[in-house]
């Protein structure tokens, strides 16, 4: 058996709703993984349709429906902001490549795509 499988019968078994969240440095501890782990096994389960909920109190299984859309939303959240990032990003990159020329007569602007 898996870690990650070892993990969603961890949270089946002992952390439904969200007054039974685990935290997740308890989580690393008990399965001796890093942060980063803990977080890629929840998106794999996450994906694989196991409504596994978090907040800053830590990751549980819904409970109810009402448990699981807050995580959907506030996932959505990020999803957003990550976007918007991306965006700014590429924005930056397209006024990397921009030449700019200035001289007496006129001002001339080159952006290069691609």
């Amino acid at each position: 058996m898996t870690k990650e499988q070892k993990l969603y019968d961890y949270l089946k078994a002992k952390h439904i709703g969200q007054e039974n969240a685990v935290h997740s440095k308890k989580l690393e501890k008990h399965f001796d993984i890093c942060p980063r782990t803990v977080r890629t096994y929840v998106n794999n389960l996450r994906k694989s349709g196991v409504p596994i909920c978090s907040d800053d109190s830590g990751y549980w299984i819904a409970k109810t429906p009402k448990e699981a859309s807050k995580t959907v939303k506030r996932l959505g959240n990020y999803a957003g902001e990550i976007n918007n990032a991306r965006t700014g990003i590429a924005f930056g990159a397209i006024q990397m490549r921009s030449v700019t020329t200035i001289t007496e007569e006129s001002l001339h602007i080159t952006v290069k795509v691609g």
